[in-house]
Order: C-alpha cells, then structure tokens, then sequence
C-alpha cells in the first residue's frame, strides 16, 4: 500500500514540474499599451485583440519640410505641422524567437507586419489658395516596437500605400479649381515617447 502511495506521490510531481516547466517557457502574448509620444506628438493606444494581433489608435501632429526652388521666387521652403489619425491592424510576428534569445517582449516589444489607414487635415496653398484639404492613406507596412523597462518607447515602421485627396488647379480660363488624385505613396513613421501603463 505504502509503495502505492509513494508512486503515486512521486508520479503527480514530475507531472507538476513538468506542467510548470511548460508554462514559464510560454510564448509571450500582446497587452493593451497606452503611450505618449514627443516625437510627432500625440497620444496612442494599442488594444489586444487575439492572439499576437493588436489594434492601434494615435491621434498626433505632423510635421511637413518643404525646401524646393523657383526660378521666379528663389528658394522656397516651408515647415508645416498639423493633425493626423492613423488606425493600423497589427500582426506581432517574433515573440518565440526573441524569448529563446532572452530578450525582452513585454508591452509589445516585437516585430510586426500592419494594415495601415492614415487621415492628415492640412492646408493646400498651392495658387496662394489656403483651402483645408484631407488627405487619405490605405496600405500596409513592417516595422518595430520596443517598450524598455525605464518607460522610454521607440516605434517604427516602414511601407507602401495609396492616398486620396484634392489639390487646387488652375484651369484653361484661368479660374481655380479642385480636383481629385490618387496617388502610389510611401508610408513612414518613427516615434519617440513613454509607455503609460502601470508597471508590473
């Protein structure tokens, strides 16, 4: 009986260590990140919606550098900053790799690979016409994430996209007028700021 007792003793612990061996050594999963950033200024959420899959929300100020030059004006530049809202789907794709590497994958600090959508309210003064324009954007892109211990995050990303917008011609009579494009762009985005969430 007390050899009994004993296997069956010894043989629950194995499986108990076995069990918890296997649940320290899981694969890092998304959490919801809330963070504000200084670099495009703005404030953005990340919202957990399966697993390695995010939703991600910023509302920020972007910033425009224009330098060209005229024949009839000389240099012309310009520095324009005004808000935008990009809403992104994004799929985390390397955790398991960079947990058996040992490296850090809390609050998000992976790759991914993201749908991206994009909304910029700026003004078009093409013509000496200030006239309130949205552009849009739809397309996809890779990038970063990194999350660090001390609240300092970095965020970047790179892809291809359309944009949709209106911009202010001239016509043959000589009158303005606004017309529709479309257009193949490239998306790019870095951000600098501080993670929000409570420490754990």
């Amino acid at each position: 009986m007390k050899k009994i007792i004993y296997k069956t003793f010894l043989s629950s612990f194995i499986f108990l260590s076995v069990s918890c061996y296997g649940q320290d050594t899981k694969t890092a999963d998304v959490t919801d990140v809330t963070k504000a950033n200084f670099f495009d200024p703005g404030i953005s959420f990340e919202k957990r919606i399966g697993v390695s899959q995010t939703l991600y929300g910023q509302a920020f100020l972007s910033t425009s550098i224009y330098i060209g030059y005229s024949s009839a004006l000389g240099n012309v530049s310009s520095v324009d900053i005004y808000p935008a809202l990009t809403l992104q789907y994004r799929y985390y794709y390397n955790a398991s790799r960079r947990t058996k590497k040992g490296k850090r994958t809390a609050m998000n600090s992976l790759n991914y690979i993201s749908i991206v959508t994009e909304a910029y309210f700026y003004t078009d003064r093409s013509w000496d016409q200030d006239v309130s324009r949205t552009m849009k954007i739809f397309g996809t892109a890779w990038g970063f994430q990194r999350n660090y211990p001390k609240r300092f995050s970095l965020d970047f990303n790179i892809g291809i996209g359309y944009a949709f917008s209106k911009k202010t011609v001239m016509s043959l009579p000589g009158e303005y007028i606004s017309i529709s494009f479309a257009e193949l762009t490239t998306l790019g985005q870095i951000s600098f700021g501080f993670w929000l969430n409570k420490k754990q």
